[in-house]
């Protein structure tokens, strides 16, 4: 078994774990004040969810790339708030970068974490779960995404956490995929961020050539791009009519479409994780590898600053 395939099936253990471990005392809901969600990759599909589910409970939260955050400079005025997320926390990161600059503006940080990651400044601090062993990531998604659940005090939000065992092992089964599928990820609502954390997934380990878009986004103009060789997935809120005109299209040209469909957005990640392991057997490519064995991409990885 693969790291990533250890990592993925050791989640509802690890997601039960954080929602009974002892919450800081400062761990209150932020009534009244902006939340600014910050991170990169995984962690910025974690902002954006993050900031949607909030904002549907009444907070005003938004979410910001890491890599925005400092490039404009973005600010936050005194009384925000900087909820900053990196796994590991290295020196190198955007979000320790933008949140070092927040700080400095006199905002209050708190920066959300692997257990011993290196981040060294934020006062406050929540972290998640043991760091993770293999480049791409999922324990640390999921147990950061309770964190934030929990933190925001409102139940309904931890529903489905509460069914993350039984939601491991849900949904159709993975599609084949080769080496050469058009594979295309659709989403609605937060759903597009489900989509695009799994194509970061099925991109990172099985090396394939993968898109992901917004549902109305793909309607928009992306839908002339799929044909033949094309293969269209899709993780749907089950009473969204809008997924009935991308059926329709997808119908009448002749890609196959598999649907997802699932009100539980976690539910759809555990999926999309379990399809990611699928993928890598059927291709047979190691997730854990990352291409760290050729030559051309062992030096150019060395040399990127992320």
């Amino acid at each position: 078994m693969s790291r990533f395939e250890a990592n993925v099936f050791a989640q509802p253990g690890l997601i039960a774990d954080a929602l009974r471990a002892p919450a800081p005392a400062w761990l209150k809901p932020p009534k009244g004040r902006k939340v600014f969600f910050v991170g990169v990759g995984t962690n910025h599909h974690a902002a954006r969810i993050a900031a949607w589910l909030w904002s549907g409970a009444g907070f005003d939260a938004r979410a910001v790339h890491a890599y925005d955050f400092v490039a404009r400079p973005y600010r936050l005025s005194k009384g925000d708030l900087g909820v900053f997320m990196s796994h590991r926390g290295g020196t190198r990161s955007y979000t320790v970068k933008a949140e070092a600059m927040a700080r400095r503006a006199g905002a209050q940080t708190v920066a959300v974490c692997g257990a011993g990651a290196v981040w060294k400044g934020p006062k406050l601090r929540l972290e998640t779960c043991a760091l993770e062993d293999t480049g791409a990531f999922s324990k640390s998604f999921t147990t950061t995404m309770a964190w934030l659940m929990r933190w925001a005090g409102k139940p309904a939000l931890l529903t489905p956490f509460a069914r993350a065992a039984a939601s491991l092992n849900w949904g159709p089964d993975s599609p084949k995929v080769a080496a050469d599928t058009d594979l295309v990820l659709l989403g609605d609502g937060l759903r597009e961020w489900v989509a695009c954390e799994t194509a970061l997934k099925l991109l990172e380990t099985a090396h394939l050539r993968v898109r992901a878009y917004g549902l109305e986004e793909f309607l928009h103009g992306p839908h002339i791009s799929v044909g033949k060789g094309s293969l269209v997935v899709g993780f749907s809120t089950v009473a969204e009519k809008r997924w009935d005109a991308a059926h329709a299209y997808l119908d009448a040209i002749g890609v196959p479409f598999l649907d997802v469909a699932n009100d539980d957005w976690l539910a759809q990640i555990l999926w999309g994780q379990r399809f990611t392991i699928d993928a890598c057997r059927g291709l047979g490519i190691d997730p854990d590898d990352l291409r760290s064995k050729e030559p051309a991409y062992k030096k150019a990885l060395a040399d990127l600053s992320v």
